[in-house]
């Protein structure tokens, strides 16, 4: 009663909508709400779709920070930079980002500052001639963080596997390159690298 007392007068305070409270639930916890449902609602495809190029990129995807962000992309031409400004990716246990190029029409993903989550297969993929940086981003509970076939190559710096199914990083084969480099990998299931690895 007391609290009903409270509305009553602030919403009479100056005669307009002056309270912070809306049915006993604070103005903060209505914001958050409505902001948490719609990141939620964002795809990563959509802002993909939506980027178009700068700093000699073809597509320079640019992600809001704190903010969480569903599905994957395929990238197969261009030269692509996600930047990921602490974004979380939820891959909802479907496929993650993954990248194919070839001799004719190449493919390069560079990505930082991202957490990807929550992939059936695989955080990122790289296929083909495919090439790319990694660099301080997180790869937890995916099948593997990260996996490389054919001839991509690749460089990890300052990113972390954390709890991913089978690896964390894996080569399946033995010709794909991949440098890494002040990463760290804890809670893999089969170990934190895997070179010539079943995928």
């Amino acid at each position: 009663m007391l609290l009903q007392n409270v509305n009553n007068k602030l919403l009479q305070f100056n005669g307009e909508l002056c309270s912070f409270m809306i049915m006993n639930i604070p103005l903060i916890s209505l914001i958050t709400l409505f902001y948490i449902s719609l990141a939620e609602g964002i795809t990563l495809q959509s802002v993909f779709d939506s980027s178009g190029p700068s700093n000699d990129y073809d597509k320079y995807v640019v992600l809001e920070q704190d903010m969480i962000y569903t599905g994957g992309v395929g990238i197969y031409e261009g030269n692509v930079l996600i930047e990921g400004n602490g974004a979380i990716v939820d891959l909802e246990g479907g496929t993650g980002i993954w990248v194919y190029g070839d001799e004719i029409i190449p493919a390069n993903l560079d990505i930082q500052y991202i957490t990807l989550i929550n992939g059936e297969w695989y955080g990122v993929f790289y296929g083909g001639l495919a090439t790319g940086n990694i660099t301080n981003c997180n790869f937890i509970n995916n099948g593997y963080g990260v996996q490389l076939y054919d001839f991509a190559e690749i460089q990890i710096k300052n990113s972390n596997f954390v709890e991913n199914i089978y690896y964390g990083v894996a080569l399946v084969t033995t010709t794909p390159l991949c440098n890494v480099n002040y990463c760290n990998a804890w809670g893999n299931g089969e170990a934190p690298w895997g070179e010539n690895c079943p995928g």
